[in-house]
């Protein structure tokens, strides 16, 4: 299994815990920018795999969804 797929299954595990929880709170600034990482690399991966192109996660305020839901289709098509 590629880095890129265990970040982002660990991504994936810290977003469903912080949904359960019903936190409100934004993901921090560190966990933001470490799915930012994930998703540019992945398209650096992927040119042609349009799922992983049409990721878009350049919002000033992320929400725990959108982590998870770009961390499943990037963990999907690269494992």
């Amino acid at each position: 299994m590629s880095e890129l797929v265990t970040q982002a299954r660990g991504l994936i595990n810290a977003a469903s815990v912080a949904i359960a929880a019903s936190k409100r709170d934004p993901p921090s600034i560190a966990s933001a920018l470490l799915a930012r990482f994930i998703v540019t690399e992945a398209k650096r991966q992927r040119p042609n795999d349009a799922a992983i192109q049409r990721i878009d996660l350049e919002e000033n305020i992320l929400a725990w969804n959108d982590i998870n839901v770009a961390m499943n289709v990037i963990m999907r098509t690269l494992d």
